[in-house]
């Protein structure tokens, strides 16, 4: 049985397998983008450790006895089955495809890797979810993505997400969560660009928030970043806004990320050069193009190097 597929092996309609995130990765690797190369542990492989760990009726039985009328007992007994999860053993066949396929990736030994949710619902269009545990960073060692794979898995019971799916009524055995492992980007610059202002609703402009250090320091949301808006026929700045960016998010000493005070010099200096800026309006183009819809779009930028992370479809302010 395999459980793993690269983002090679992806596309975008693989959702109902792998979650919108890792089926994303796939097609914009497949439009010969530059995304760090990863793997997903499919959806089916969530079901297979509770099967082989008979957890299946266990986890059926506490969720049978939650009182969603109340705020502590969802989140007493989601903490429950979290932790029944994580204490049980991952089952061989599993693990092991998890750890080849780590040593296989590209660059050095033992790289990096961010281990991020890729989520979706059965039957559904749902292909992201609040409240689930997004990323680990800085992740190192096999046996370190083996166990942030269990927690991943996991997060489907954060108390957020089971409240979600309740009120929604969606089936919780109908969730899909596929942990996503891919090479870390250890980024200079950082953000999100969408094809569309999400504040006006303006098509014909590009939006890129960005910041210093990785990604998070923009969609964490906490702390002010640069905000380009951009004619999207000619990659022409319209408007900058240069923040005073005193935080950013970065990695830690031997694993994981830390929050940091940025160096006065750059709190007040502009994070896109005219260059990258062009760079990025470049290929927001081409993925736009491609899917035929406004994108929300991750980006980093390494040693010049533009990466993306991951792009899906914009939504709008209060959409």
């Amino acid at each position: 049985m395999m459980f793993i597929r690269t983002f090679k092996e992806l596309k975008k309609d693989m959702c109902e397998e792998c979650g919108g995130k890792a089926s994303h990765l796939g097609e914009l690797t497949s439009l010969g983008l530059n995304v760090p190369a990863g793997y997903t542990v499919l959806g089916s492989a969530y079901y297979h450790h509770l099967e082989a760990n008979d957890l299946t009726e266990k986890i059926r039985a506490i969720v049978a006895t939650i009182n969603f009328d109340t705020y502590e007992d969802p989140e007493k007994k989601s903490q429950l089955i979290r932790d029944l999860i994580i204490a049980a053993p991952m089952p061989p066949e599993i693990e092991k495809e998890i750890v080849e396929y780590y040593s296989l990736l590209p660059g050095e030994k033992d790289p990096f890797v961010a281990v991020r949710s890729s989520v979706a619902m059965k039957d559904s269009s749902i292909s992201s979810f609040p409240g689930l545990m997004d990323t680990y960073h800085y992740i190192k060692g096999a046996t370190q993505v083996v166990e942030k794979v269990k927690e991943c898995w996991a997060s489907v019971w954060s108390t957020r997400a089971a409240v979600t799916r309740y009120n929604k009524k969606l089936d919780h055995e109908k969730a899909v969560i596929a942990p996503t492992i891919q090479l870390m980007v250890n980024s200079e610059v950082a953000g999100v660009a969408f094809t569309m202002n999400p504040i006006t609703k303006a098509k014909d402009e590009i939006m890129i928030e960005s910041n210093w250090g990785l990604g998070e320091t923009v969609v964490s949301g906490k702390a002010t970043s640069d905000l380009y808006i951009i004619d999207k026929q000619t990659s022409e700045v319209k408007n900058q806004t240069i923040a005073n960016k005193e935080d950013s998010y970065v990695q830690a000493e031997g694993g994981g990320g830390k929050w940091i005070k940025v160096e006065s010099f750059k709190a007040k200096a502009p994070t896109l050069t005219p260059e990258m800026v062009k760079e990025l309006c470049r290929v927001a183009h081409i993925i736009e193009d491609h899917y035929g819809y406004p994108q929300d779009i991750e980006w980093a930028f390494e040693k010049g190097q533009l990466y993306i992370l991951q792009a899906r479809k914009a939504r709008a302010s209060g959409e």
